[in-house]
């Protein structure tokens, strides 16, 4: 399998594409205007302790104070000042999750070491932890934590037991580590090279917790570019090609100290066409924007998300198949299986997932399909959790969210709609302004109106010479009305002016 990444960089917004046998698996969108932040160490302070939730607010310095559950608190570093000279001296204190309330371990006004573990997604702050760790090449290293262990996604038994040798030779006393994927098959040396760079990096982390006041940001997680080739670019990968000659020359920097021998990997493009039409990447987002999401055996998906979850509906729409109705929804779903993994990725959703396959009578059917979701799950970088198949076909599911949806960041709620994704028929849309004109003529306070409404009800009012608006006329015969064509205006929407007043009309009172 072809495995190459293609990153596409604008002053207002960068890209990177993952593609797996040149079809699109992931998508980064990093918008210069909104960084992410997840990653980020910051010298928080608490602004609330909500006894009643368990939970605390931590201001940290954005717009929202971030959200900390007791569940996410250990109590070996709560006193800020503290921790931090433990890590300056590099001898982090080893803390322990705590079984006691979150009113007895903080309060208000109190500084503490916290990390981002979820972007603000809407109305919410962030969501932060006081579990902190910075990722480096080959492991991830969390001080005060004596945990060490292997990336489940390693699954080779004979390295997973390798690796642990590894790291029983190079653990540090009160820093835990955890052998990244990358590190698969990589030297005891390169992995000890990545620890004693992590630890002097924490040790700059409690210098500057020391000097500083909350809230203060202690560490920056890299940029989205430098991030996604530190979590996914390996020795597997074919190449990883940018249009930014500034990219170019730090990715080559970045590999050459990290991983020399992928840094050739690196690749400048310099064709005219831009680098996403060249390599067939714009089409393929387009299609994130849309609700249906056509298989090659002629069925589909139907994606919607709500406020809750996201609904995964499978069709057969018009494949049929060539012998049984129970092979023809099992092709089905099988193909939607493998397909609706990688629209998780693809679209990076999250929360709860409610997949509505087609029905399936036959029990070894139904674990076949549980069987290729979750083997295909297993490639995706966040965590998931599956349920078995109903009887039904309904599969619920978890997948680990800590920014917001691909949706999001490439769309905005439609100005017609509300971000429903339908509005009102014209002919609901000119009975609700019937309704509200005829209001206007019992209360008898208005005699001259103005009414704005969008080119596309006006068009439908004006059809048959008229005959539509004419009826509105003779509904609220005691009123004059002027009508005025607004494309501002939503489809269904409407303004009402009164020339007597000289104000808006906005609602009647008694």
């Amino acid at each position: 399998m072809k495995t190459d990444f293609i990153v596409n960089v604008h002053p207002d917004v960068t890209r990177i594409a993952l593609r797996e046998d040149e079809r699109l698996m992931e998508l980064i969108v990093d918008k210069a205007d909104s960084r992410r932040i997840v990653g980020n160490i910051y010298l928080g302070s608490v602004s609330a302790v909500l006894p009643g939730m368990q939970a605390a607010f931590v201001d940290i310095g954005l717009e929202r104070s971030a959200f900390l559950h007791v569940s996410d608190l250990r109590d070996g570093n709560l006193d800020a000042r503290e921790f931090s000279s433990s890590l300056r001296d590099g001898k982090p204190l080893v803390g322990r999750d705590s079984e006691q309330s979150i009113e007895s371990l903080l309060r208000k006004g109190q500084e503490i070491l916290v990390q981002v573990t979820k972007e603000p997604i809407g109305t919410k702050g962030a969501r932060v932890s006081t579990r902190i760790s910075i990722a480096g090449r080959y492991v991830v290293s969390m001080p005060g934590d004596p945990v060490s262990g292997v990336s489940r996604k390693i699954g080779d038994r004979r390295e997973r037991q390798r690796l642990r040798k590894v790291l029983d030779h190079i653990q540090v006393d009160g820093f835990g580590i955890i052998a990244r994927t990358v590190g698969t098959g990589q030297s005891e040396e390169s992995f000890s090279g990545d620890i004693q760079g992590l630890i002097e990096r924490w040790k700059e982390v409690g210098e500057l917790a020391l000097a500083s006041r909350a809230p203060a940001l202690l560490h920056q997680e890299y940029d989205a570019v430098t991030t996604a080739m530190r979590d996914m670019f390996s020795p597997d990968m074919d190449a990883f090609i940018t249009d930014s000659k500034e990219v170019c020359r730090l990715a080559r920097q970045y590999l050459k100290k990290t991983d020399p021998g992928l840094a050739r990997k690196v690749r400048y493009y310099r064709g005219r066409t831009p680098i996403f039409d060249h390599y067939g990447i714009e089409p393929q987002i387009d299609q994130l924007l849309h609700r249906d999401v056509p298989l090659k055996s002629g069925g589909s998906l139907v994606i919607e998300h709500t406020e809750a979850l996201v609904a995964i509906d499978v069709n057969t729409r018009r494949y049929v198949g060539k012998r049984s109705q129970e092979s023809t929804i099992l092709k089905t779903n099988m193909e939607a299986a493998k397909e609706v993994a990688r629209q998780l990725r693809l679209r990076d959703l999250g929360g709860l997932i409610v997949i509505d396959f087609i029905d399936m009578e036959n029990e070894e059917h139904r674990e076949k399909v549980l069987q290729c979701l979750r083997s295909e799950l297993g490639k995706d970088r966040s965590p998931t959790k599956t349920c078995q198949v109903s009887t039904l076909g309904l599969v619920e599911m978890t997948r680990k969210r800590v920014r917001p949806s691909l949706i999001q960041a490439l769309s905005e709620p439609c100005e017609h709609c509300g971000g429903s994704g339908r509005v009102m028929g014209p002919v609901s849309a000119a009975t609700r302004l019937e309704r509200f004109l005829e209001r206007a003529a019992i209360k008898k306070r208005h005699r001259d109106l103005v009414v704005s409404i969008h080119p596309s009800l006006a068009a439908y009012l004006l059809e048959d010479e008229g005959r539509r608006l004419d009826h509105l006329c003779r509904s609220v015969q005691d009123l004059r009305i002027e009508l005025h064509e607004d494309p501002g205006l939503r489809v269904d929407g409407f303004r009402v002016y009164s020339l007597d007043a000289h104000e808006e009309i906005v609602e009647f009172h008694d």
